[in-house]
């Protein structure tokens, strides 16, 4: 059985393997083009850019809250995560949070303001 896989596989032509793959990454390349050409693709992917965004928030979002309930609770309970200060815990993941929320919808502003309209900043 092996020897009958390595046979096959000896017998495959790398340059026309290397040819294949390089015609199907610009043909998959010019359609993605043609795609975004399209206005009302263009649109679909300016509402798929939207939804990740919503996405990363809820992650962000759930993940904060996750960590600034467990560090609360840890507080609260008598510090059973370590040997560190659980209101120093807490406020950490509180500002950890924060700076998550801001890094989001500081790259989201620039997203808008940049790829919104022809406008741009003026959009202010």
């Amino acid at each position: 059985m092996k020897e009958q896989v390595i046979a096959l596989l000896s017998r495959i032509d790398i340059s026309r393997v290397r040819r294949a793959t390089t015609c199907a990454r610009l043909a998959g390349g010019m359609a993605v083009l043609a795609l975004a050409a399209n206005p009302a693709m263009a649109q679909s992917l300016k509402q798929a850019g939207v939804s990740i965004f919503n996405v990363i928030y809820g992650v962000v979002g759930v993940i904060g809250a996750i960590a600034c309930l467990v560090t609360l609770l840890n507080w609260i309970t008598g510090n059973w995560l370590g040997r560190d200060d659980p209101k120093k815990i807490f406020f950490q993941a509180l500002l950890g949070t924060a700076l998550a929320f801001a890094v989001v919808g500081i790259i989201q502003f620039v997203k808008d303001m940049v790829g919104g309209s022809a406008s741009g900043i003026s959009n202010l």
